[in-house]
């Protein structure tokens, strides 16, 4: 029979300067986890699946072991699509080994204001069952969190993942009073983050196509006299239907940021074209026609500058 590790004891030097008190502490469960595969990046329902292999090292007795009761917090439980499955537990060294398997939709609050220039961090919560169970929880002493090098996410980027101890918040009492001086009860949990970073060439041709011919229209309205109208009728269409395919595609907190801009500065190009071509040809014209000729050569030019830099001004 494996011998268990004793449960260390800590010193209360509140009852009696003299005669110390002793208070049991919580038996130490480490976590740590090994990301086999990362699927079904969903950016409009805020959420991305994740599957690993995460095992505990329980240093107290066997049969108190509470890693059973782990589950991924900040998971979507509906039906049988979480699944915390344990594959192996044995008695080493002094403290129970449990390997288990996990599959779970993990619900993801995007940060789109930056796409396609974006970084996220896959953020799982690890903690137990019940929010009110005392747990001295914590991550394993090396290498927390590891990602097999087979995974790949076709458009991101993977940097190094980090594992740490954390805590929820509970802004309530549950029904059950709290200890005295203890204002917010806080659960004990484990944290596994993996930063992803969007490669964001990779979107700028598909999703950004309609915005770029809105700006080779009106480049073509500066050079071609005769259909101006048509053209920069088509640039207004071609840049609407642009915005009007992002939305459809991305939740609105993405319109907030670089794509919201991208649309004001392509709308009020299509409105410099237009005003600036009606001013020269139809009133600096009757005024002085060779100054206005002058002014119809820098058009183009000025236009096209003016648009480069607002973009490049806007991205982060």
């Amino acid at each position: 029979m494996a011998a268990t590790s004793e449960v260390p004891a800590a010193i209360d030097w509140s009852t009696s300067k003299n005669e110390p008190a002793l208070v049991a502490v919580e038996p130490l469960l480490q976590v740590g986890a090994y990301i086999i595969n990362i699927s079904d990046i969903d950016l409009m329902d805020d959420q991305f699946s994740i599957e690993l292999l995460l095992w505990t090292l329980w240093h107290g007795e066997p049969d108190q072991n509470p890693s059973d009761q782990l589950r991924v917090l900040n998971g979507i439980y509906n039906g049988d699509i979480q699944r915390f499955e344990r594959i192996r537990r044995d008695q080493t060294d002094g403290h129970s080994w449990s390997l288990y398997k996990v599959r779970s939709p993990v619900v993801k609050r995007w940060r789109l204001q930056r796409y396609p220039f974006d970084d996220q961090v896959l953020h799982v919560q690890i903690g137990l069952d019940d929010p009110l169970k005392p747990v001295n929880l914590d991550v394993v002493p090396k290498a927390p969190c590891s990602v097999t090098p087979s995974l790949l996410l076709p458009g991101w980027t993977l940097k190094d993942p980090s594992g740490y101890a954390s805590s929820i918040s509970l802004m309530n009492d549950l029904g059950r009073p709290v200890a005295d001086g203890v204002a917010v009860r806080r659960q004990p949990t484990v944290s596994f983050d993996l930063p992803i970073q969007r490669r964001s060439l990779l979107f700028v041709a598909p999703d950004f196509l309609g915005y770029m011919l809105a700006i080779g229209l009106c480049c073509m309205s500066l050079l071609i006299t005769r259909s101006r109208d048509d053209l920069i009728l088509a640039a207004v269409v071609s840049a609407g239907g642009n915005y009007v395919f992002i939305a459809g595609n991305l939740p609105v907190t993405a319109m907030t940021g670089f794509i919201g801009n991208l649309q004001l500065i392509i709308f009020l190009g299509i409105l410099y074209v237009v005003a600036a071509d009606e001013l020269i040809d139809n009133q600096l014209s009757l005024i002085n026609a060779r100054f206005a000729a002058v002014l119809r050569v820098l058009l183009l030019p000025s236009y096209v500058g003016m648009t480069l830099l607002g973009i490049w001004l806007i991205i982060p």
